[in-house]
């Protein structure tokens, strides 16, 4: 893994790694529980039954070997009702030992998949050591609390005028295809762009495009509709600046800069806005690994596992700084809350909330997300890329980015990839490429 110019191999201490694979264990501890009490019971279950149909026959044959009914029709008519009922109690026993080693095999085959997919996330997740560096090391060293939403350039916060002079410093060749905003995810800064990419940097590749690049990081800490209105804000000064009045740029985002963005857009669509509605602004907006729908980071408790270890600074030394894992900001992102009003919801009810509010029906947009598993089964739709679960992850997808233009084109799915690896894959690199050629 790398962060700036130093290279780390992570893996988890085993601590961290017993925390996320505690839902693993709890699985199969109750499969093997529930099967072993489903097989004890209807072994219990054949027992009795076998044992009380036997006695009813054997009481009925009793009934029909008495002197004054032997040789009768009644007589015979129990002799028979005795041999079904002993021929029904073996049926009924050889069918429920069929049951119940049917049960055990099922349950079998249920822990095995548990211990597949144990094994999976391991490896995939773990000991896989080229994952794209998403950690800002900007963050490093510096209280959450103090950290404002800006502009970013040379490694510091700047004003939208510091922006504009260097941009005005600039080649006109060398940024003839005007400003692109590049809106990095949650922990995230600048350095995203730099660190990421294949075969080529997404710094290196926008600027041999002809973009200038304008970065932005915000308060990791924050709610996410805090972020998205101070996005609002930059983006209302942006589009009035004489410099980048007609520049219609394009975005890309990544990770929960996509949320922050489609907050600063939903704002823009109401009454009163300065500059109107953005998607009159926007050119293209493409969303890497957007969680549109939430992540079971907060839902299942597997930000430390997933997410905060792959940060470059103690993991007790972030949760202490926004908090724990159950801050405003990771509960947002758990369920995909854009608006302010929506947090006024108790974080229990957010389960099911309408996260989409149209802000992106007039945006031109295209979508790449990953799954760690080629597999369609339970298990890989729920780990989705190991941050984000499959369903948030195409939330939009059919309602939103297949609706557009070229619907073919407008959404790409990765397989075999993490939400960390989707950043540094050569294919999310060409589509990204391909997407900002074009005129």
């Amino acid at each position: 893994m790398s962060f700036g110019s130093i290279q780390l191999a992570v893996r988890p201490t085993n601590g961290y790694l017993r925390l996320l694979m505690e839902p693993f264990r709890l699985a199969d501890w109750v499969l093997q529980g529930t099967g072993k009490l489903s097989t004890d019971t209807l072994n219990g279950l054949k027992t009795f039954l076998h044992q009380s149909m036997d006695w009813s026959g054997d009481q009925l044959e009793k009934l029909s070997d008495q002197p004054l009914i032997r040789e009768s029709d009644v007589g015979r008519a129990l002799y028979q009702a005795s041999r079904g009922m002993k021929e029904g109690a073996a049926s009924t026993s050889e069918a429920l030992s069929v049951a119940s080693r049917a049960t055990r095999y099922a349950f079998d085959v249920a822990r095995k998949s548990v211990a597949d997919s144990d094994r999976t996330v391991e490896e995939i997740l773990f000991e896989n050591v080229a994952v794209a560096s998403v950690a800002g090391a900007s963050f490093a060293g510096v209280s959450i609390s103090k950290i404002q939403p800006s502009f970013r350039l040379n490694g510091q916060d700047v004003s939208l005028e510091d922006i504009a002079e260097d941009y005005r410093k600039q080649d006109p060749a060398s940024v003839k295809r005007g400003p692109l905003l590049l809106i990095p995810g949650l922990f995230c800064d600048e350095g995203l762009w730099v660190d990421s990419g294949s075969p080529v940097s997404y710094l290196d590749m926008v600027r041999e495009l002809g973009y200038y690049p304008v970065n932005f990081r915000f308060n990791p800490g924050n709610p996410i509709p805090e972020n998205g209105r101070a996005l609002f804000r930059m983006l209302n000064d942006f589009f009035a600046h004489g410099d980048f009045y007609e520049a219609r740029p394009r975005v890309v985002c990544y990770s929960q800069g996509g949320l922050i963005l489609r907050s600063a857009i939903y704002l823009s669509m109401q009454p009163g806005a300065p500059a109107g509605d953005f998607s009159k602004w926007l050119d293209h907006v493409i969303f890497i690994a957007s969680p549109d729908g939430g992540s079971y980071i907060e839902k299942l408790g597997f930000w430390i596992g997933l997410g905060l270890s792959r940060v470059p600074l103690p993991v007790v030394s972030i949760l202490g700084a926004i908090g724990n894992e159950r801050s405003d900001a990771m509960k947002d992102l758990s369920h995909g809350v854009i608006r302010e009003e929506d947090r006024a919801v108790n974080h229990p009810d957010r389960y099911g909330l309408n996260t989409y509010h149209g802000e992106l029906d007039n945006v031109m947009g295209t979508q790449i997300f990953s799954s760690i598993s080629s597999k369609s089964e339970i298990w890989g739709a729920w780990f989705g890329d190991g941050v984000v679960e499959d369903t948030s992850l195409r939330l939009l997808s059919d309602k939103v980015f297949r609706q557009k233009k070229n619907p073919d084109d407008r959404v790409h799915h990765l397989e075999g990839l993490s939400h960390f690896q989707v950043m540094n894959a050569p294919e999310t690199t060409e589509i990204v490429r391909r997407i900002l050629s074009e005129n």
